[in-house]
């Protein structure tokens, strides 16, 4: 009686126990997949780490490095060869783009989806505007981690997210970590100061009235370094007139990649105080002050020590130290030779 009740037990718990082993593997299964949500708010769930990227956004590109992961990358966007900006840089972090063995897919944000789908990635990061690339992707059964960097929330976003779908999250910590602990740091030194700069920022190629706004990534670098922005306007970019520049009567300009001459050369401008107590600055190159980029650190900390000329802190030294932190020192000993 005792051993046909214990059967019956068996034969009752069994189909049970088998369900709930079940679930737990399923658990487990779900627990060891690399899940993101985009900046589309679309999940991208891969059943291991990517191994194979393919790489058509800067930032992304950018963070990929950082994260120690470039081993992944097999194509990437051909501006990464034909830039000034971008080939002496990432050509002296690799060898296959130095060597030109990694294939170009298209311009950066854009690509070829026949060719990307070639490739056979398992996992395509671009951005996020660009709506018709990412649909045919999609289309194509690629795995595409869509993602912008236009805000300082979105750029922490981007490496912890490409953290996760590299195995790299300890190391995404640790970067972000670093980054908000130096903000920390130029933001109790800014507070000290009762009189901030007031600072207008252009953007290169000439574009002397093109602007950056409070909703956007340059303002963030701004904020960040303890001075105040003269454009109130919320657009990214926009674009003003010299009228407009006179009414500000910003007291010091900070320039992307371009000649203070555009400036001093203009007799309108002669009154204006940066350009009469010549407090022009030129963010160059623009590799190292990429504010799209964890890099807006290395921004923050030049137009800080530009602004109060802070004893405290060298800037050289204060650059040098965030790209080899960011990098790694290996790949930051090259860098650091081009600077």
């Amino acid at each position: 009686m005792k051993i046909n009740f214990i059967k019956k037990l068996i034969v009752i718990l069994f189909p049970i126990w088998i369900g709930c082993s079940g679930e737990n593997q399923k658990e487990k299964a779900n627990g060891a997949a690399v899940e993101v949500t985009d900046a589309q708010g679309h999940l991208i769930a891969l059943e291991k780490p990517a191994e194979r990227i393919v790489c058509l956004y800067e930032p992304g590109l950018d963070a990929l490095y950082m994260l120690q992961a470039e081993h992944r990358i097999v194509g990437l966007f051909n501006d990464v060869y034909s830039s000034n900006e971008l080939f002496p840089f990432f050509s002296k972090m690799d060898a296959r783009i130095m060597e030109r063995k990694l294939p170009v897919l298209g311009t950066n944000n854009q690509g070829s989806v026949e060719q990307i789908v070639g490739l056979s990635p398992d996992l395509v990061i671009v951005h996020a505007g660009q709506a018709d690339l990412i649909e045919g992707l999609r289309n194509a059964g690629m795995k595409v981690y869509a993602t912008r960097a236009e805000l300082k929330a979105e750029v922490f976003k981007t490496v912890e997210d490409i953290a996760t779908l590299t195995a790299s999250t300890e190391r995404g910590m640790e970067l972000i970590s670093y980054v908000k602990q130096k903000e920390e740091l130029i933001k109790k030194r800014s507070d000290t100061i009762s009189k901030k700069r007031r600072v207008y920022f252009t953007w290169a190629y000439g574009r002397v009235f093109s602007t950056t706004g409070t909703n956007s990534m340059m303002h963030a670098c701004l904020e960040m370094a303890g001075v105040e922005n003269v454009c109130p306007f919320e657009l990214d970019q926009p674009n003003i007139n010299a009228e407009t520049l006179i009414s500000w009567n910003p007291d010091m300009i900070v320039m992307w990649n371009d000649s203070s001459q555009l400036f001093y050369k203009r007799k309108e401008f002669a009154d204006i105080p940066a350009i009469k107590e010549k407090q022009i600055f030129n963010l160059l190159p623009m590799f190292a002050y990429n504010p799209h980029t964890l890099k807006a650190l290395c921004t923050a900390t030049a137009i800080h020590h530009w602004a109060y000329d802070d004893k405290q802190l060298d800037q050289r030294g204060q650059v040098e130290e965030i790209i080899t932190h960011l990098y790694g020192k290996q790949k930051a000993d090259k860098i650091i030779d081009l600077l």
